[in-house]
């Protein structure tokens, strides 16, 4: 049996499991009954719902911190928006704007952006800095659910 995918609401940020999907049914949030978009877009999130969701994701954490101004930032967007897409339900895929959330930027030690984080089971497991393509996204990823956390 293989495992479950999980999606974060959009609404109110729970982490749903789902054994399947149904494309004759749409799938619901288990909590705040709100439709769940299974197509796998990165969530925009600020410093709270990034750490509600490390804390509670059962599935690894991809977070992007950006910034709008940061060019490389924007050149990577589409690359994520591709990865995130393909990997719905597998990676929970975050964007957090550090310029909007300077505390996050300080709280997880962010120097360059961007900046992509793996976490797992709630702790941080792989980071690197700078735009990446997509096949070394993939392999960044890959890599990271298989390492130990520190």
């Amino acid at each position: 049996m293989s495992s479950p995918l999980i999606f974060r609401c959009p609404s109110c940020g729970a982490m749903n499991r789902l054994a399947l999907l149904v494309p004759e049914r749409q799938p619901v949030c288990g909590k705040c009954k709100a439709d769940l978009d299974t197509s796998g877009p990165p969530a925009h999130v600020d410093l709270a719902a990034l750490e509600r969701a490390v804390a509670s994701s059962p599935a690894p954490v991809l977070v992007d911190f950006w910034a709008p101004w940061c060019a490389p930032c924007r050149a990577f967007a589409p690359v994520l928006e591709r990865f995130a897409r393909e990997q719905a339900g597998r990676f929970v895929v975050l964007k957090l704007d550090t310029e909007a959330n300077p505390a996050a930027g300080a709280r997880f030690g962010i120097q360059a952006i961007p900046t992509l984080v793996v976490f797992r089971d709630g702790k941080e497991v792989e980071r690197v800095s700078g735009a990446l393509p997509l096949e070394e996204l993939r392999r960044f990823a890959s890599a990271a659910t298989f390492s130990v956390a520190t």
